[in-house]
C-alpha cells in the first residue's frame, strides 16, 4: 500500500516508520496543515491507497484537510487524535473519514484498520453489482451511496451505507452491536463507545426527512442491538 500520513508529532512519525508491520508499504509523511493543503490539491494525491490524518495540526485544522481530501478522492481516511467524544468522532466521520483512532494507539492495529479499509474499497471497485433495496418507502442504493423518496435524494456516508447494508442483509434478525461494529467500523465493540448509537440516530433522522414512517424500519432490539424490520 501507498499511505499518506499527515502528522506533526515527530516521535509518532518515527514510531510509525520503525514499527509499521509491512515493510513493502510506502509511507509518505507530511507535518503541517499548509503542506497538506498544498499536497492534497495536487494530482499526486490520487496515487495513494489511503491517508492517515491527525486532527490537531500546529498551523491549522486537520478536519479541513480531511474535507479537502474527500473532495478530491475516495481513498480511505483514518483520523487520529488525542481527544474526542463519540459525537465529535461521528462528526468527523460524517465529513468523510472512514475510521477514527484515539492516541495512544497500536501501530499494528492502525495498519490493520487501514489495510481492511483499502481491501474493502478495492473489492467495491472490482464489483459491478449494484445493491439496491427499500427501507419502507425509501429507496436505498449502496453503490451510489444514496437514499431517495419521490424526487428527493439524500447522500450516505460509507459508514452509513455499511450499517444499512448489514441490517438489510440480516433483515428481521436482531443484529448485535458487536457484529455491527465489526462490519461497519471494523473494530471490536466497546460498551463505552456510543458511536454506533449516534449513527443510528442520524440515519433515522435522515430517513425521516424523506419519509417519517420508513425511519421506523430501523428498530432498536433492546438488550441486543438493532434490526431492520417492518414496524
Amino acid at each position: 500500500m501507498d499511505i499518506l500520513i499527515i502528522e506533526d508529532d515527530k516521535l509518532i512519525c518515527e514510531s510509525i516508520q520503525r514499527l509499521w508491520p509491512v515493510p513493502s508499504d510506502n509511507l509518505r509523511f507530511i507535518s503541517t496543515y499548509k503542506q497538506s493543503i498544498n499536497f492534497v490539491h495536487g494530482s499526486e494525491l490520487k496515487m495513494f491507497d489511503g491517508a492517515i490524518v491527525d486532527i490537531h495540526l500546529p498551523d491549522g485544522d486537520g478536519l479541513t484537510t480531511l474535507r479537502t481530501i474527500r473532495e478530491n478522492t475516495d481513498v480511505p481516511i483514518v483520523l487520529i487524535s488525542g481527544s474526542g467524544t463519540a459525537n465529535s468522532r461521528a462528526d468527523a466521520i460524517d465529513l468523510g473519514a472512514d475510521d477514527y483512532v484515539m492516541k495512544p494507539f497500536s501501530i499494528r492495529e492502525l495498519q490493520a484498520r487501514m489495510a481492511r479499509l483499502v481491501a474493502v474499497r478495492n473489492r467495491k471497485e472490482r464489483s459491478t453489482r449494484r445493491e439496491q433495496f427499500t427501507i419502507g418507502r425509501v429507496a436505498c442504493d449502496l453503490q451510489k451511496r444514496t437514499i431517495s423518496h419521490t424526487e428527493t435524494e439524500a447522500p450516505l456516508t460509507d459508514t452509513e451505507a455499511r450499517i444499512l447494508g448489514y441490517l438489510y442483509r440480516n433483515r428481521n434478525i436482531n443484529c448485535s452491536k458487536s457484529s455491527l461494529y465489526k462490519n461497519a467500523f471494523f473494530r471490536d465493540y466497546d460498551p463505552s463507545d456510543k458511536t454506533l448509537d449516534v449513527y443510528i440516530s442520524r440515519l433515522r433522522k435522515k430517513i425521516a426527512k424523506l419519509d417519517q414512517w420508513s425511519s421506523e424500519w430501523i428498530q432498536t432490539a433492546r438488550g441486543a442491538g438493532y434490526r431492520y424490520s417492518e414496524p
